[in-house]
């Protein structure tokens, strides 16, 4: 049985994967920010107080460990504070993964990393940028990451957005929310553009569990992940208003960047099984359903 730490467990993609790792007979240890946080119900066997902001904290993981998996990170705050928990906090954890002799890191980064996407489609090979500040603490966290790769088999995964039962923070999220609660309207752009920007928590879960059990990777790699066959945007904000029977007014209007696809080739070739992004909405919508 390995021993896998999981950050941010009280999250939907850290539960997601905590779910799957002990689905496959690991031993999980979850991270929570604070002892008092109610852990009930999690998919942990152990839990450890971690705060990324608190360096001192990060010797309360202790004991032997197959992989870190790091889902924590932050997503808003000031430069400082996104610098401090998701930069410098993921060099404290490469530090402590070195210090136990882990073996394996996989990162959640995410898209954020490349700032202001101007290219049509995104791929690991695509140019990073620094313009935002959210995008230079995700480039930080990777780098820390890769400096470990001579000592720790590593990966960052560069995350869409995930769709799932508690899916908040995505636009998409944000557009159905609002459906749900019957707003008098919506905003969403790009009606015409051909989408594959999400991937189901469940199937990220899996490709998480599938780099854990590899051993073909043999230098620290970090690539992007979506959903295949894109749909156009308005298909997918017409079936969640169908889904919610939204009576309000979906608006279409004027986007403030261009809208980009994701190409997921250099996961796959890492064992990555990704569904359709009509699969993919399907997935989502009948968890709704159950929901509701």
């Amino acid at each position: 049985m390995s021993r896998i730490l999981v950050t941010g467990i009280t999250s939907p993609l850290g539960q997601a994967v905590g779910r799957k790792l002990q689905a496959e007979g690991h031993r999980v240890v979850g991270t929570l920010r604070s002892s008092r946080i109610l852990a009930a119900g999690l998919p942990a066997d152990e839990l450890v107080a971690l705060d990324l902001e608190n360096k001192s904290s990060f010797t309360n993981i202790n004991g032997g460990f197959d992989a870190f998996v790091h889902v924590a990170a932050a997503s808003e705050g000031t430069a400082e504070e996104l610098m401090t928990i998701t930069g410098l906090g993921t060099l404290h954890l490469v530090e402590r993964a070195k210090f136990l002799s882990v073996g394996r890191i996989i990162h959640i980064s995410s898209m954020a990393v490349y700032g202001q996407i101007e290219e049509e489609t995104v791929n690991e090979k695509t140019k990073v940028g620094h313009g935002r500040d959210l995008a230079a603490a995700k480039w930080a966290a990777e780098t820390f990451v890769a400096s470990s790769s001579c000592a720790i088999n590593s990966t960052s995964i560069r995350s869409p957005a995930i769709v799932g039962n508690r899916s908040h923070r995505h636009f998409l999220a944000q557009t159905l929310a609002a459906m749900k609660n019957q707003a008098n309207s919506v905003c969403v752009s790009n009606p015409d553009f051909s989408l594959n920007n999400i991937v189901h928590e469940d199937i990220f879960a899996d490709f998480v569990n599938t780099l854990i059990q590899s051993r073909e990777i043999r230098k620290y790699q970090a690539f992007p992940i979506a959903s295949t066959d894109p749909i156009p945007l308005r298909k997918i904000v017409e079936r969640l208003a169908a889904e919610t029977k939204y009576k309000g007014e979906i608006k279409w209007q004027s986007a403030n960047s261009s809208p980009f696809s994701i190409d997921s080739s250099a996961a796959i070739k890492l064992g990555y099984k990704p569904l359709s992004t009509q699969a993919t909405l399907d997935l989502w919508m009948s968890q709704i359903k159950v929901k509701a």
